[in-house]
């Protein structure tokens, strides 16, 4: 039997919620827009608009596997031509195909009924030392390194509408998660060093949370198939019909997949900026929750430790983010590599509420 593997990425306004068996994780893309209207901060400030989409590149896609999305080539190549941005986005999903997500939930399942069983979900917790920054390259796939939202508000609690087959109009999408293993893919970079980020009111008020650590800007979760393929699986979530791709590896032995919710984004990006804005969207994630505090009394993330964190090691950030690990030709073609995407401007990190 074949085997071959699966490299997921996810980035942008996601959060990670385990169901309750603790056995699979609902990747939830959050909806910045209803009606045309954009989510508005405590500022007053318009949420720049995200996008939730996929994109896959593999050995052959059958099914649903569009590849010349003319709004999906403008969003991700907005500095080029109509025509060239549509080439870009061809040569970039060659082998897969780009989805826009609406309402959407997204499963995986073996290509074949011959095909073994994917294998469990199992989550990295244990790679992490002691300082609040990954110091190697192993330290940076833990995946506590997503803002956890069980830190920066202990008293909320995740909506259980959440995961109801219709959810609350905050949601656009989701991912069921069963198979592979998870763990953080890359740091938000802050300068040229790994750096913590430090959570307080967007308007400065009160006070900020104890809770300081760098913080993950890409999630990745690499799945071993045994097989010859593997579907992607679009429901809707009001039983409108779906979309499948059933993807074969390339001659490597690999597929990959970007799932993103990013706001549209004009290269070049900075690859060392010392401070990037605040992340507004965070406030959003609050969204989520049954018990959600006002919108002034959220807490996002700003670049630089908490005034209480005290010191750390000076560790440089391509130590932790080896370029011979962490090549993505996906990524590559769609600009968005690590330490090359909207979190170097903005923070636009992923949240979860994992144990």
């Amino acid at each position: 039997m074949n085997h071959f593997i699966l490299h997921i990425l996810f980035s942008g306004l996601i959060a990670f919620l385990p169901t309750q068996n603790g056995t699979e994780m609902d990747v939830v893309l959050l909806n910045t827009g209803d009606c045309a209207k954009h989510y508005h901060v405590s500022d007053g400030s318009a949420l720049p608009e995200h996008k939730p989409l996929v994109f896959v590149t593999g050995g052959s896609c059958s099914g649903d596997c569009p590849t010349d999305d003319a709004d999906i080539a403008s969003f991700i190549y907005p500095d080029q031509s109509d025509s060239t941005a549509l080439d870009s986005l061809t040569a970039a999903v060659s082998g897969g195909g780009a989805w826009l997500l609406a309402g959407s939930d997204l499963t995986l399942q073996k290509g074949s009924t011959e095909a073994e069983e994917l294998p469990a979900l199992t989550i990295n917790t244990s790679s992490r030392g002691t300082a609040p920054i990954p110091t190697s390259s192993s330290e940076r796939e833990d995946f506590t390194w997503v803002a956890s939202i069980k830190e920066i508000c202990p008293d909320c609690t995740i909506n259980p509408d959440v995961f109801a087959t219709q959810p609350p109009s905050s949601v656009v999408a989701r991912f069921r998660l069963k198979t592979g293993n998870l763990h953080t893919y890359s740091i938000a970079r802050i300068g040229s060093n790994v750096t913590p980020v430090h959570f307080k009111r967007l308007d400065g008020q009160g006070d900020e949370s104890d809770y300081s650590q760098a913080i993950a800007s890409w999630v990745g979760a690499d799945i071993e198939v045994t097989g010859d393929s593997i579907d992607l699986v679009e429901s809707k979530f009001n039983s409108d019909p779906g979309r499948t791709m059933h993807l074969t590896p390339d001659s490597n032995g690999k597929i990959e997949m970007a799932v993103v919710n990013l706001p549209s984004r004009v290269p070049p990006i900075t690859t060392s900026n010392p401070a990037p804005a605040a992340g507004k969207h965070f406030e959003l994630y609050y969204e989520l929750m049954s018990n959600a505090p006002s919108q002034e009394e959220r807490l996002v993330p700003f670049a630089g430790a908490s005034s209480t964190l005290g010191s750390y090691p000076d560790v440089a950030w391509t130590t932790v983010h080896p370029s011979t690990v962490l090549w993505s030709a996906l990524l590559n073609s769609l600009r968005l590599n690590a330490g090359r995407g909207p979190d170097d401007r903005t923070l636009c990190p992923p949240m979860h509420n994992y144990p």
